[in-house]
């Protein structure tokens, strides 16, 4: 996965693209982040990333307790996210362990709730969301891989946005050895940075690898005043 951060403060802009060897309101699910009110607030300069071009790719503005947490890009055919853009919290880097995994209703309806909501414990019901996300079931016995957070909890502070995170939609297929090793070392890694040097708010979007090729410029080089970083890291989902 590629981690991509913007932390914007009153002295100016720090840049900080992670990992980008390889290459350069009320809704749920939307047509336009930079319309929705709040949900853009998610995105440095209200913006989201350009060059997705499939019709199929969902916008969800993940809403938890009726309020917005985070945005994501999803693919409802592959049932993996594309990537989450979010703002982090100075955080202790806890974890919760205490969230059931919830689903996104409006994918499935649109007359769904806008509310991500826990999975019904019937497996049976799962059967009504499976053709557009995943399901418990997808990671139920599988020992090669974990559910990975590409919005991790642990960069959240307030406990309703650590929750937000248990989303199925909001994580990706990630090999063990590579969650529990290179990944979480960079999540926490990123933590302890913004939590020193940020000053301001933070963006952060951290994009599924198997899509960059989709990308146009999203790793391009950024220009800056004040100051300008560059943490590159080599890193698989697969």
């Amino acid at each position: 996965m590629n981690l991509m951060v913007y932390c914007w403060s009153w002295f100016g802009t720090l840049l900080i693209p992670l990992m980008c060897l390889i290459l350069r309101s009320q809704a749920g699910v939307v047509d336009d982040f930079s319309q929705v009110d709040r949900c853009k607030d998610f995105l440095y300069m209200g913006t989201p990333p350009r060059g997705y071009l499939s019709t199929s790719l969902k916008k969800i503005c993940q809403r938890y307790v009726d309020n917005p947490r985070f945005v994501t890009l999803y693919d409802p055919k592959k049932h993996i996210p594309i990537y989450s853009a979010y703002t982090f919290k100075k955080s202790d880097g806890e974890k919760r362990v205490d969230i059931p995994w919830m689903f996104e209703p409006q994918l499935a309806t649109e007359k769904g709730s806008s509310n991500m909501e826990p999975f019904p414990q019937a497996s049976l019901m799962h059967k009504n969301f499976e053709d557009t996300q995943a399901v418990l079931e997808d990671y139920a016995d599988v020992v090669q891989y974990e559910r990975g957070q590409i919005n991790p909890d642990e960069h959240q502070a307030d406990p309703l946005d650590k929750a937000a995170t248990y989303t199925l939609t909001n994580v990706v297929p990630l090999i063990r050895e590579f969650n529990f090793g290179p990944w979480s070392t960079q999540v926490e890694v990123t933590r302890k940075r913004l939590n020193n040097y940020c000053h301001g708010k933070a963006y952060v979007i951290t994009v599924v690898q198997r899509y960059i090729l989709e990308i146009n410029n999203i790793c391009a080089k950024y220009s800056s005043e004040t100051t300008e970083l560059y943490f590159w890291y080599d890193l698989y989902l697969y």
